[in-house]
């Protein structure tokens, strides 16, 4: 057996390493966007539900989450990565999203369906300062209610989450006044059964602390 000196070793080393990081590199594309996006599925914000009371028992319902982990589960709304911030959604792609959102999101109400109607959608820009500079993907439902104010709502949601499985949910109650309060958070090994989210509680005024 023919024995290599010390510093041959080190280059042949260095030469596979070199090798495995271009291959790798080769197989997401020259874009990148496969590490760009691999990246992010591990360190983007989960998704936010936010819920109102409107009238004529309605609920609106403001879902977002961020557009690259949306395009990590769903290839299917690739043009999203065209769409610009601020300005409303072709209305095929928001069909399309639409679409997607109702097949990984539904509530209901002793154990009746309630109608999700989407009414809006478009991205929005967002920094953090962990995080840099990413957009939002921002849509608007309205729920209708048989009870002018449900106690409780049974959410299944697991938007995301089915493929980005690090991907996590909080559901929160806004008041009139503009605060929210915090009614779920969760992911995907929690979603199968549906989180129960106590519409009671939320509306009322938390007791003042002396």
């Amino acid at each position: 057996m023919t024995r290599c000196s010390p510093w041959r070793a080190a280059l042949l080393t260095l030469a596979v390493m070199i090798g495995g990081i271009a291959t790798g590199i080769s197989g997401m594309g020259v874009s990148g966007m496969g590490i760009v996006q691999s990246a992010h599925a591990h360190a983007l914000p989960g998704s936010t539900l936010i819920f109102e009371q409107q009238p004529q028992h309605t609920l609106k319902l403001t879902l977002q989450f961020p557009r690259e982990d949306l395009l990590i589960a769903a290839p299917q709304l690739a043009a999203l990565g065209d769409a610009k911030p601020d300005a409303p959604l072709a209305q095929a792609l928001t069909d399309q999203l639409g679409d997607y959102l109702n097949q990984h999101l539904a509530l209901s109400n002793d154990g009746d369906a309630l109608p999700l109607t989407l009414t809006e959608a478009h991205l929005t820009s967002t920094y953090q300062p962990q995080l840099g500079d990413y957009l939002l993907v921002v849509t608007q439902w309205n729920v209708k209610t048989e009870q002018a104010d449900p106690d409780s709502l049974l959410l299944k949601y697991d938007a995301v989450m089915h493929e980005v499985r690090n991907h996590r949910a909080e559901v929160e109650w806004q008041t009139p006044e503009g605060d929210t309060r915090l009614m779920a958070n969760f992911g995907f090994f929690h979603s199968a059964h549906g989180i129960r989210l106590n519409l009671h509680k939320a509306r009322q005024t938390p007791a003042k602390q002396e």
